[in-house]
């Protein structure tokens, strides 16, 4: 009886211990990085449920289909950005990936083979590769790819395909692909391009994104432990140091939205990794949530045509509906349950394949169809958010959308950002009114240097003069040097947002040697025309020598009308030699006189104006892009350029109103000039600055600021033409 206890005992003990390797087993072999094989198949059962599922399974299953009829084909590397050998490997990964998620929920060994066939020729070619013959000079070169970014953004494709398959891959062939290609690649990426590996900067984002992952599906915990913590594992570098340095409280990221957009796909896959494979490192709860905040924040950094504000180095017209926004809204609303993301999800169509896009799929499906709500919000800069920041201003029109302006007085933004200090950006609804002309490039264009930054990118659209803000001597700020720009940065003095005013100011006391700038935006209403929301721009600049000041404006649109008389300089010279003003031809010029300048444009079948205070001293130019061009880089805009010659301290003051409109249907015109009848400087002194106003069969009003930073709840009293005004706090708008 007892060696018959015993043995039962035995036999239980293997069976338990046998039952221990097999869920050891399963854990190992089971995907260990988005889509989990139990989502898998419950995507597969939803597929006719759930339209978004559906259409994101059809499109990847449409993708696999077409791949899998052709042979497969690892190229040599021999081009740059937009070459053949290029674009075939970015496709040769964006195919493996959508294979391995169609094998994933259908489970059919066809798409399995696809992606084992595809990593051996891989295994075989990378180990002998030399650094790319096209590479980018002063870049850190891939071996696939001219540059080590696009190696990072392969890798981060192929290992979450070979995580999906792997099981279906014998084991002498999943030993030459892990050895030969996944651990080479890897150690490129992260030894061999070790500056790059520990940036703080968007590349080595994607690369610690990509070696974490593959040491989590390789079961390799230095690989994880250098990604998350840095090539020295002291957390002075790597993931988690990208998180604090990168972001903002606000969820800003330093090099502005366009690169934000980029980097937030490495951000939260790597951080859904983590979560699954390490979830004790509690990264969504990581600084408040940042993570959560930089989609929340990312989101809002769009005009109403989805477009990301083109602030730094940034391609105009890229959207939210980019790819790596559909995977960080999935994760987000996993994460974070956060429901105003939902009617961005629903304009996607679309959602990720993963256990994200899954939850994200079940939610939205039952969500109301509702516009995305953009607000006014003033977004902070720098890790501790005292690095100056982005304002955007918002306010409904007659048309029905908004009236949108964004305040730019954030830092430097690493090497891609522009020389923009308290520069202006404004919008109508969908339309660019005031327009920033973004990066001189033409990504992956062959024809254009390669798809490379063009060399006017660093002549003309990183300096000064190519966006809306004010330019000393015809020299950029910080002399167009990042090191210099990177050191100082500007000050928010205060902001409000009102139901009938949001105003924020800002200083920059560093852009030149000896020159303070203070500039005040305000979008106001009028108790008389609640519909109407309008710009009142206060730009000081203060000086105890002379300088020449150029207030720049650059306008999308026709000239309509001015208040002035002006020469047109058919000789098409260029407004100067350097900094940005070569590329401007100088297409007109006037002097307006004391008084008033009001310089109208139509845009779209609207109207705009800008009013600004001038003197007997003010001229006015009139530019274009385009001089100094030989390969016609640039594209052509105009701009409209205030300037106050010999000057040391300054005060222009300009109001920007949207008004009446064009019906080219009904060959109608209303109010096609501006509304303004009185605009002064009414007081100024060390302490407060004054502006009076008033619009057409309307009241007028005062807009008292403060110079300098002050408290809210601060105590302050002037008098002006004999009328006491008493306030606190920073402003006031009185009639």
């Amino acid at each position: 009886m007892k060696n018959t206890v015993i043995q039962c005992i035995g036999l239980l003990g293997m069976m338990f211990f046998a039952l221990v390797l097999s869920a050891q087993s399963a854990s190992k072999n089971n995907p260990r990085l988005l889509l989990s094989g139990d989502t898998a198949g419950a995507i597969g059962r939803e597929t006719d449920n759930n339209p978004l599922l559906e259409r994101s399974f059809r499109y990847a299953e449409q993708k696999a289909d077409a791949a899998l009829r052709h042979p497969v084909e690892v190229p040599v590397p021999a081009d740059p950005g937009g070459g053949y050998t290029h674009e075939k490997h970015k496709k040769n990964y964006a195919d493996i990936y959508n294979a391995a998620l169609v094998f994933a929920i259908t489970k059919k060994p066809e798409y399995a083979e696809f992606v084992k066939n595809m990593l051996l020729r891989y295994a075989e070619l990378y180990p002998g590769l030399p650094l790319h013959p096209k590479r980018k000079e002063n870049h850190p070169a891939g071996k696939l790819f001219w540059q080590g970014l696009n190696e990072a953004v392969w890798l981060f494709y192929s290992i979450q395909a070979y995580d999906l398959v792997k099981t279906e891959i014998k084991t002498k062939d999943r030993e030459i692909i892990e050895k030969e290609l996944f651990r080479n690649i890897a150690h490129f990426i992260s030894v061999d391009s070790y500056d790059t590996f520990n940036k703080i900067h968007n590349h080595g984002t994607w690369a610690v994104a990509s070696v974490g992952m593959t040491g989590y599906v390789l079961g390799d915990r230095d690989m994880t432990e250098r990604a998350v913590k840095g090539s020295n594992k002291d957390g002075k570098t790597g993931f988690l140091k990208q998180l604090d340095e990168l972001f903002s409280p606000d969820g800003y990221y330093s090099e502005g939205p366009y690169y934000q957009r980029y980097a937030i796909l490495p951000f939260m896959v790597f951080a859904e990794a983590i979560e699954k494979n390490q979830p004790e490192l509690k990264i969504f709860g990581y600084r408040d949530g940042v993570l959560h905040k930089a989609v929340a924040t990312l989101l809002q950094l769009t005009n109403q045509k989805n477009e990301f504000y083109p602030i730094n180095d940034a391609i105009k017209d890229k959207t939210y509906f980019s790819e790596e926004l559909v995977f960080a809204t999935n994760i987000a609303y996993e994460r974070y349950r956060d429901k105003s993301l939902l009617p961005v999800i629903l304009q996607y169509g679309k959602v990720s394949l993963s256990d994200a896009g899954f939850i994200t799929a079940k939610a939205a499906s039952g969500a109301e169809n509702i516009p995305y709500e953009r607000f006014s919000r003033l977004i902070k800069d720098g890790p501790e958010g005292d690095e100056g920041g982005v304002a955007l201003l918002r306010m409904p029109n007659t048309s029905g959308t908004q009236l949108d302006a964004v305040f730019k007085f954030a830092s430097q933004g690493m090497g891609h950002g522009h020389f923009d200090r308290l520069g202006l950006l404004l919008y109508d609804g969908p339309n660019e009114v005031l327009q920033d002309y973004g990066a001189a490039r033409f990504l992956n264009v062959e024809a254009k240097d390669g798809g490379r930054y063009l060399k006017e990118n660093k002549t003309y659209a990183k300096q000064s003069i190519a966006h809306n803000t004010l330019i000393a001597d015809e020299t950029s700020h910080y002399q167009a040097k990042v090191s210099e720009g990177s050191k100082n940065v500007p000050e928010l003095l205060f902001y409000d947002f009102q139901k009938d005013i949001h105003i924020v100011s800002a200083r920059e006391d560093h852009a030149y040697k000896d020159i303070k700038l203070v500039r005040t935006i305000a979008m106001l209403t009028t108790n008389e025309a609640p519909e109407h929301p309008f710009i009142i721009d206060v730009f000081q600049a203060v000086s105890d020598t002379p300088h020449q000041y150029d207030l720049n404006f650059q306008y999308s649109g026709q000239l309509m009308r001015t208040s002035f008389d002006y020469t047109r300089d058919n000789s098409l010279t260029a407004l100067g030699t350097k900094n940005g003003y070569q590329h401007l031809y100088k297409t007109a010029q006037g002097k307006p006189g004391s008084g008033r300048a009001v310089f109208t444009w139509l845009k779209d079948k609207k109207f705009y104006s800008i009013t600004t205070l001038t003197d007997t001293d003010t001229e006015v130019f009139f530019t274009q892009t385009g001089a100094n061009d030989p390969d016609f880089n640039l594209r052509s805009e105009k701009g409209y350029l205030v300037r106050q010659p010999g000057a040391g301290e300054h005060v222009f003051v300009s109001i920007i109103e949207p008004h009446g409109n064009f019906d080219p249907q009904l060959e109608t015109v209303q109010n096609p000039d501006s509304g303004i009848e009185k605009l002064e400087l009414a007081y100024k002194d060390k302490k407060y600055l004054a502006v009076t106003f008033r619009f057409k069969k309307q009241e007028e009003y005062t807009l008292v600021l403060c110079h300098e930073k002050t408290e809210d709840n601060s105590e302050h009293q002037l008098t002006i033409d004999n009328k006491i005004i008493r306030w606190k706090g920073a402003y006031t708008i009185t009639k």
